[in-house]
């Protein structure tokens, strides 16, 4: 059964040569988070090359038609998508599986994976920037704490203009932000029954849809397994938002998910 792809993946080759993989990647994001986990659960070397936001569309199209992160380049090969990133390194890395080998449990795996990057993946990413876009110290944290200064500069002399860009391509209105906490809502609702009695979402054994569904849910209980450095929220609204769903059944399932599986 061939592995479904998800909007916006790629996959091209281009004569470029590298020692290791190398991840594009905005060092917050949850997407990049599922791709660096899928690399480090199968033990592969790759180095991480944080972008600014802005300024990485030159970088990303490069390589790819579309300007979205992660981007995995291998040797020749480029992969954008966290899925097609999975799908690529489940066919030239097998060992350590992410993908169920039963065909009914492996489409019902993917279509869970497809369908939690955006009813939980999407509309986190509304719910907080709907918020956070007001604290420009912290949004320039969460993209470029690794880089250096000159790259923080430059990320604070743009922001006025970027954050416009990312409330109009990712929030797009008070009332689309209203609207994803209640899919949220939903969607962790449905988890929650469909984890009853259950230690992973489907068979026995972890695969990438118990490992999409984590790191989705990544900054709301902040895992220290997590790559990235967190710091304290700044808005209260979001900090109640956190605060409201700590001992919510999926959140402490996530944690321990981390807790068992999150090897870096």
């Amino acid at each position: 059964m061939r592995i479904t792809p998800v909007k916006n993946n790629f996959i091209n080759t281009r004569a470029h040569q590298h020692t290791t993989m190398k991840l594009l990647e905005f060092p917050h994001s949850h997407y990049c988070e599922k791709a660096k986990w899928a690399l480090d659960h199968k033990g592969l070397a790759y180095k991480t090359v944080p972008i600014i936001p802005g300024l990485h569309m030159i970088t990303v199209r490069y390589y790819a038609p579309d300007t979205s992160v992660p981007v995995l380049l291998d040797h020749k090969t480029v992969v954008q998508g966290s899925s097609e990133i999975i799908n690529y390194l489940e066919q030239h890395f097998p060992q350590h599986s992410l993908t169920p080998v039963e065909p009914e449990e492996r489409q019902a795996c993917l279509q869970l994976e497809t369908a939690m990057d955006k009813e939980l993946g999407e509309n986190i990413r509304r719910i907080l920037y709907h918020r956070l876009l007001a604290y420009p110290t912290f949004v320039r944290y969460c993209f470029t704490h690794p880089m250096a200064a000159y790259k923080q500069w430059l990320f604070t002399l743009s922001y006025p203009i970027l954050r416009y860009k990312i409330y109009h391509n990712y929030v797009i209105s008070d009332q689309a932000a209203k609207l994803a906490l209640h899919e949220f809502d939903e969607a962790m609702q449905t988890l929650a029954r469909q984890l009853e009695n259950r230690q992973y979402f489907i068979g026995n054994k972890f695969s990438r849809c118990d490992l999409t569904v984590a790191s989705m849910l990544a900054f709301i209980f902040m895992p220290r397994q997590h790559p990235f450095p967190w710091i304290e929220i700044p808005d209260p609204e979001v900090r109640a938002f956190y605060a409201r769903y700590q001992n919510h059944p999926v959140i402490v399932w996530a944690n321990n998910i981390y807790l068992k599986h999150r090897q870096r």
